[in-house]
């Protein structure tokens, strides 16, 4: 036959009243008369020519080919809903709530004037921003997006790169004369360091080697999920750290935390917005992923706080 006469109400139909198990049932969730869907459902098996359906006057089950024919309807009618959602979504204002998590320290000296923003230009809109510093199963709990700094592990996430910020190796003047400067990559694990929890798994830095980047193992003396933690760590003369240029800038203008191994300066540290798994973004965050891009300075400078850490 001819697949342009086919009735897509009649096979909406006879979808119906397999799924809710009688012909009434199927009438009530189309809104239509019982004798409609009776009707459409017998068009649907003469313009196929075969049964689909046996009746009794208690049931109505399926034949083997009403099995199979169901079987592939149904899913091209989901198929054809999610369609129409989807365009129907990518014309629509963004709405409803966002949930979105970051990094505590990234999130406090980045987010506050873009989140703002974005509020105020998307009325309809509300944000839940959870802080924290660990790695979110972001499908598990709900999450539209996370933002993450750091190379990105293998997943079935998708991501987006935002930028990407300097990365520096320092240590305290202190540090460094009670155990000398290092001079390659290789003399790090005479040394302690310091290292990320969160981006640095497995106690190894990427430098440059011979104009490679090459994954150089440090001896971690302490592991913390929080660069500004490293930051004081190494301040406090603990170790050598490798932290994002932004974080360092105070300390290095006056003195508290010099570079060492400059010659191998590792690679920037990318920063990504990463998804769950699907076809397509829904419009809340796709605003704010393309807010995030347009106003997002990855190698702004993090201010210096008071610590006890380092004593103050």
């Amino acid at each position: 036959m001819d697949l342009s006469q086919l009735d897509l109400n009649a096979v909406t139909a006879f979808v119906a009243v397999v799924e809710h198990r009688s012909f009434r049932a199927a009438a009530r969730a189309l809104n239509v008369p019982k004798s409609t869907v009776s009707r459409r459902v017998a068009l649907l098996e003469e313009q196929l020519s075969v049964q689909l359906l046996q009746r009794t006057t208690r049931t109505v089950t399926l034949t083997d080919v009403g099995e199979a024919f169901f079987q592939r309807a149904s899913q091209a009618l989901s198929t054809l809903s999610d369609a129409a959602r989807e365009v129907q979504e990518s014309e629509a204002s963004p709405r409803g709530v966002l949930r979105l998590t970051a990094p505590v320290t990234f999130a406090e000296h980045f987010l506050g004037d873009i989140v703002t923003e974005f509020l105020r230009t998307n009325p309809d809109v509300r944000v839940t921003l959870d802080l924290t510093d660990r790695y979110v199963d972001l499908v598990g709990e709900g999450y539209d997006l996370a933002l993450r700094a750091g190379v990105l592990q293998d997943s079935s996430l998708r991501a987006r790169l935002l930028g990407t910020n300097s990365v520096v190796i320092v240590a305290s003047p202190r540090y460094l004369e009670q155990h000398g400067s290092p001079k390659t990559p290789a003399d790090l694990l005479d040394h302690d360091c310091i290292v990320n929890a969160n981006t640095e798994r497995g106690a190894k830095w990427p430098l440059l080697v011979k104009r490679r980047v090459t994954m150089v193992p440090v001896r971690a003396r302490v592991a913390v999920s929080s660069f500004m933690l490293v930051r004081d760590f190494a301040a406090a003369s603990l170790g050598i750290a490798r932290l994002p240029a932004g974080f360092s800038a105070d300390d290095e203008a006056d003195g508290t935390l010099v570079r060492v191994l400059e010659a191998f300066q590792p690679p920037p540290l990318p920063l990504h917005a990463v998804f769950p798994p699907g076809p397509r973004l829904s419009p809340r965050v796709r605003a704010f992923v393309d807010l995030l891009a347009a106003r997002l300075d990855a190698n702004q400078r993090i201010p210096r706080r008071r610590s006890p850490v380092r004593g103050a």
